[in-house]
């Protein structure tokens, strides 16, 4: 590549990664807090004060490090958490692109980004403070990098591969399968050198993406912690592993389907089928091995596919951009136009309803369900939380599901106490007695309808937040006697 072309291809790289942090950033505030997000704030906040691994059995170290690292828990955590998630997900954009390149060159490259900018299941998870992205983009670097040591075979771009796949797994645990890529490029990747050069560059990134995440787990074994706890517990009970794959597969590409769009959706199977048909065989292993191994699991949902759902749209991009090779301007500037359409007429009116309306969002209705309407998503946080900061209250305790999130939501305006609730309904008597036990002036309570919960709060009822989402109201009540 000339040098001159190398700077446009620079510069259009950079052009659409500040895109990406823009359009993640802006507005930042205006979805509700999920309730997972709540959490980490607080689970990093404990591994600040008890040690670095602490809650190490939950999977995702690496991403409480990273928050610890941006000091997220000193000021607005919520939006410093959606912020670090922005920044942990910028490399693996990245990495799309260098994948886009290395499956068709630059116009794969250019035509991945510009699906990844627009797509709208990325505008979603990218702005929540969870730690699927971090895992995720340690992950597409990791697959980014192949490309590069298949041209290099040399020992430094090994070293950064294998160390990016131990990144993934350390970040979130359910990444195991991915450490598995640099085997698909020794049987995929073939471009030149000897078979033993070959063998020793990739098989060095597999023996140090093993050797670093085996070091972790035993680390963490020693310690007295189950790596892999996550993986082990889950809704699905004594059910077979294998009765969960198709319901997973059919549930993924619902997901894919519904935030994408069918005709994104369709075009970018169509452009790993034609991979396939042209023996370009990476990426689709990468894709589809990894994701039948994670569909055993009863754990599988929409924010865990960032990687299979990153991958189908460079295969996307790909395919269009091979399609399109060599052919008339016309014929090239058309497949442009229809990208930019579908990012006006998809992308665009997703990322105005994030910003602007949330609760009028067309997410797929599982993850409309989850992130909306359950109790566990964060509707009526931000009304109850300005209606307590009017009363000045001394006291403010939290009887709700997502109560970590109401803590970091108002984390200057209230100090907000979390006594625990268990799904199990155990504690509703022991909920019961601390509000009779903390009958005060100043002393309120949000107390959510919840089958787990106390029906009601002794005082009197001063508000009943009501959204425009159907989910349980929240409940606010002055206890003073």
């Amino acid at each position: 590549m000339t040098a001159p072309r190398l700077q446009r291809s620079l510069l259009t790289g950079l052009v659409l990664l500040l895109a990406i942090a823009a359009t993640r950033l802006f507005q930042l505030y205006s979805f509700p807090p999920f309730i997972d997000e709540g959490v980490h704030v607080a689970y990093s906040e404990l591994i600040h004060t008890s040690g670095p691994l602490a809650l190490a059995s939950e999977g995702r170290q690496l991403y409480y490090w990273w928050l610890l690292a941006l000091d997220t828990g000193a000021a607005a955590p919520l939006w410093m958490a959606r912020a670090a998630t922005i920044l942990s997900a910028l490399p693996g954009a990245a990495a799309v692109f260098a994948i886009g390149k290395g499956l068709a060159g630059r116009q794969g490259a250019l035509i991945a980004g510009a699906l990844y900018l627009f797509s709208p299941y990325h505008l979603f998870f990218e702005r929540l403070g969870l730690s699927d992205a971090l895992s995720a983009s340690a992950v597409l670097v990791g697959v980014a990098l192949a490309f590069r040591l298949a041209c290099s075979l040399r020992g430094r771009d090994a070293l950064w591969q294998g160390a990016a796949l131990a990144a993934a797994v350390m970040a979130k645990i359910s990444a195991l399968p991915y450490l598995g890529i640099p085997l698909a490029a020794y049987l995929a990747l073939r471009r030149r050198g000897t078979g033993r050069q070959w063998l020793r560059a990739h098989g060095s990134a597999l023996v140090i993406g093993l050797g670093l995440t085996g070091g972790w787990l035993l680390l963490l074994v020693w310690r007295g912690n189950n790596p892999f706890y996550y993986l082990q517990t889950g809704p699905g009970g004594d059910a077979s592993p294998l009765s969960f794959v198709l319901p997973n597969l059919g549930n993924a590409w619902a997901i894919f389907a519904g935030y994408e769009g069918l005709a994104v959706a369709f075009g970018c199977l169509a452009g790993l089928l034609l991979l396939m048909l042209r023996r370009r065989w990476f990426v689709p292993l990468v894709l589809i091995v990894p994701l039948l191994i994670l569909s055993l699991s009863a754990r599988q949902g929409s924010r865990h596919l960032i990687v299979p759902v990153s991958l189908l749209l460079a295969c996307g991009g790909a395919g269009l951009a091979l399609l399109i090779r060599r052919r008339a301007y016309l014929i090239q500037w058309a497949a442009a136009g229809i990208v930019v359409i579908w990012g006006l007429t998809v992308g665009l009116p997703f990322w105005w309803a994030l910003t602007h309306e949330p609760a009028a969002l067309a997410l797929p209705p599982a993850d409309r369900a989850e992130y909306i309407r359950s109790d566990a998503s964060g509707f009526g946080i931000p009304e109850v939380t300005a209606q307590l900061a009017a009363l000045s209250p001394t006291r403010v305790i939290g009887i709700l599901p997502n109560c970590a999130s109401l803590q970091a939501w108002a984390w200057d305006q209230l100090a907000v106490e979390c006594p625990r609730l268990s799904p199990s309904g155990e504690d509703v008597a022991a909920l019961a007695a601390l509000m009779d036990e903390s009958r005060a002036e100043g002393v309120y309570v949000v107390l959510e309808d919840s089958p787990y919960a106390p029906e009601s709060a002794p005082g009197r009822l001063i508000a009943t937040i009501e959204t425009t989402v159907d989910r349980p109201p929240l409940r606010l009540y002055d206890l003073a006697p």
